[in-house]
């Protein structure tokens, strides 16, 4: 009793100290328990209506703690920062006479204490957040959503025991540690600040990795020069690109000699940097070229992954020799005569004099920050497009059909699909049809059945058939004469790409009969699956009677019932329906599929939500653990500097000058890799946005995800601020200004 009594003095004593871990401990819990809480059977009986979570909860039990993994490091990370700002405390109680096993242990049951709050305060954050993720959640599948109280046994119980489990494991390790240090080491280590590194030091093992990717890349231009000659628009950036990454490797076997003869190796690191960023820019633009040759078979496979990531490589190595070498930077620009140097020499030097030490891990954190901000940003992107997509394959409630994978005629289907069958499952089961449609897709000639030209039409359907899917979604009739065609279109053809094709194409032969295209006969109507399953994106619509004389090469059913299919209905369906048809003899395992708009909304929904909640719980796991960093990398500063504001303070600096001075040097050690992490995010997702934007465009328009864009800037904003305001707060406090 007496040590709780010891322990809980001590929290309220060093409240300041633990502000920083407590506001990780509670972000870390809230979002935990905010995340975890929709898996939950709770939380499906809170709702207004019953949605079939299965999928997504399933998913999110196992998604959530693995990426909750990544608190452990944090808290790591933390409680190595508290153990050392505590240790001339303990070597004090030590001295006066208490054994080094009751200081241990009254550490640790300060950090349970700590662990306590935090969990209860967490978890009532996590509430809130619930409410956030929940509306998410109901909004997706169409409901309405109501505030809630989700409160829930078995989320709190799995959050305490997950957190719980940390805590304890984290205090037995400082039980350990506290018992083994001696005192002269607790009193140097309590005033010990960063160590510093040399360049050589920090980067060689990096440096090393450049060249590696430049010699890849070096070898990848040498392989394509010869083939691409003659093509000049390409060639010169080919070039360019093995100039640079030449001039890459020179600049580190330059590096390297410097460093060996003892100077600091500052110029060849900025000449490496520059033209490692260079190349990498370069790979990026080059990507579409690159997928392109690898189409032609002018290139291997390998050139649709190697240069993206050769790219990210080398401009995650420019990032992080440009803060490796930013105390060069600033002194060398920052020229001793300017009157910008004197009024800010003590700023200055403050900063230039942990550089050296922090300015890897500035580097580390800026880039982890452009992967957190990119991954919040573009998953809810991709997010949209999986949703979006499994909608417009899924108009209907129903599609049983075939795809078209024969190589020879022997493998063409022999009849069609049971459509009689189909229909009396669904009567009998209470789920009577409103409108049905039925039909084949047919081979224009018997010696198109080994022909794969990308994305030209080679199948037919006849107008009757295409008919009655337009009635499906109550479109009206179209009519074409006996000589004429038209063609349907998949819902992502862009209209420069049906443009081009019809003037290239006018007229086509269907068995004996040649058709001319009807004017204005394109048609995007909404068709699901059944007539794009040979991944080409059109087929011909041509009249009725040509047909009979055609081989058919799949057939199709599709229907809207007259109320919606239940879930469990659904799945025995999609089961027993494709074993009934595949017991006919007729079809293949892979040319027949069921598709139901139930299952398939269920499905893209939760896909969708599984990538939006986990990668938007990675990204602010990510974030809060870079802003802690460099929260606690500044707190450990002041070890240091406490004594060099106190001489200012007595040569007559006043205090608002200090507070003024801390403030600027916050703002450059929290400023520039929030600087650095925007413009590189706002690059990548320019690039992901322009290079995808005939793919996503379909889907998702740019003003929606302009918006995604901006919450998520603000949400990465809101933490910084909260990170700034309460280290500066705690800043001020160790150095006794407030």
């Amino acid at each position: 009793m007496m040590y709780a009594k010891l322990a809980l003095r001590n929290v309220k004593r060093s409240a300041k100290d633990y502000l920083i871990y407590v506001i990780t401990l509670i972000l870390s819990v809230g979002l935990f328990y905010g995340f975890m809480s929709i898996a939950s059977p709770y939380y499906n009986e809170s709702l207004p209506v019953k949605i079939n979570l299965e999928i997504l909860n399933k998913a999110m039990r196992i998604a959530v703690p693995i990426v909750a993994l990544l608190v452990v490091f944090l808290i790591s990370y933390v409680n190595t920062y508290m153990l050392r700002r505590k240790q001339k405390e303990f070597a004090v109680q030590t001295i006066i006479g208490m054994e080094q096993r009751t200081v241990a242990f009254i550490f640790f049951v300060e950090t349970m204490i700590m662990g306590a709050i935090s969990i209860i305060f967490g978890i009532l954050l996590g509430i809130g957040l619930s409410q956030i993720v929940g509306y998410i959640v109901v909004q997706s599948f169409g409901v309405e959503w109501q505030p809630y109280l989700s409160l829930f046994p078995d989320t709190i119980l799995f959050t305490l025991l997950f957190f719980g489990a940390i805590f304890i494991v984290m205090g037995i390790r400082n039980i350990r540690t506290v018992r083994q240090l001696k005192i002269i080491d607790m009193l140097h280590n309590s005033q010990r600040g960063n160590e510093k590194f040399t360049l050589y030091h920090q980067l060689s093992r990096w440096i090393v990795i450049a060249v590696i990717a430049s010699i890849a890349v070096l070898g990848m231009m040498f392989a394509l020069i010869m083939k691409v000659s003659i093509q000049p628009h390409i060639l010169w950036q080919f070039i360019a690109l093995v100039i640079v990454a030449t001039l890459s490797i020179v600049a580190a076997i330059w590096f390297f000699i410097e460093c060996r003869h003892g100077k600091s190796g500052s110029i060849p690191l900025l000449f490496l940097t520059i033209p490692c960023f260079i190349q990498g820019i370069i790979l990026l633009i080059l990507n579409q070229v690159f997928e392109s040759l690898v189409r032609q078979g002018l290139a291997i496979q390998a050139y649709y992954t190697m240069p993206p990531v050769l790219a990210i490589v080398l401009l995650a190595f420019s990032i992080l020799a440009l803060f490796s070498n930013m105390s060069w930077i600033l002194t060398t620009t920052i020229k001793k005569p300017s009157d910008f140097y004197y009024q800010n020499l003590f700023v200055l030097g403050q900063i230039k004099s942990k550089m050296a030490s922090s300015a890897k891990t500035m580097g580390v954190i800026s880039c982890i920050l452009i992967l957190s901000i990119v991954l919040m940003a573009w998953l809810p992107v991709n997010a949209i497009r999986a949703s979006e997509y499994q909608k417009i394959t899924s108009p209907f409630d129903v599609q049983v059909l075939t795809t078209y994978s024969a190589s020879s005629l022997e493998e063409l289907p022999k009849t069609t699909l049971d459509y009689d069958y189909i229909t009396k499952y669904l009567n009998e089961n209470g789920y009577p049809l409103s409108k049905a449609a039925t039909g084949q897709l047919y081979l224009l000639q018997a010696d198109d059945i080994d022909k794969t030209v990308k994305n030209a039409p080679l199948l037919a359907i006849s107008v009757d058939s295409y008919n009655q899917m337009r009635a499906l979604s109550d479109l009206p009739e179209i009519t074409l004469d006996s000589d004429e065609y038209g063609i349907a279109w998949s819902f992502d053809t862009l209209p420069e790409t049906i443009t081009q094709f019809n003037q290239e194409v006018s007229s086509i032969h269907a068995g004996n009969s040649t058709l001319h295209k009807k004017s204005g006969a394109d048609y995007q109507d909404p068709t699901g699956m059944v007539l794009f399953t040979s991944r080409m994106q059109a087929v011909y619509i041509i009249p009725d009677e040509i047909c009979n004389n055609l081989l058919m090469a799949t057939s199709f059913y599709a229907g809207n019932t007259e109320k919606p299919l239940a879930y469990d209905f659904a799945e025995r369906f999609d089961q027993e329906m494709w074993k009934y048809q595949f017991n006919l003899g007729v079809f293949s395992e892979n040319q027949l599929y069921v598709r139901l708009g139930t299952l398939q909304d269920n499905e893209g929904i939760s896909n969708a939500l599984l990538l939006r909640l986990v990668g938007a719980y990675a990204a602010l796991v990510l974030i809060i653990i870079c802003f802690t960093i460099l929260s606690v990398q500044q707190l450990t500063d002041t070890i240091e500097q406490k004594k060099r504001f106190q001489i200012i303070s007595k040569l007559g600096v006043n205090k608002s000058d200090c507070g003024r001075y801390i403030r600027q040097q916050m703002i450059f050690k929290f400023g520039l890799p929030v600087m650095v992490s925007l413009i590189f995010s706002i690059g990548t997702l320019a690039f992901l946005t322009l290079t995808g934007y005939e793919e996503y465009i379909v889907y998702i328009s740019l003003n929606e995800m302009l918006a995604i864009f901006a919450v998520v800037y603000a949400a990465f904003i809101g933490i910084l601020i909260s990170y700034f305001v309460s280290t500066y707060y705690l800043f001020k406090k160790h150095m006794a200004l407030s």
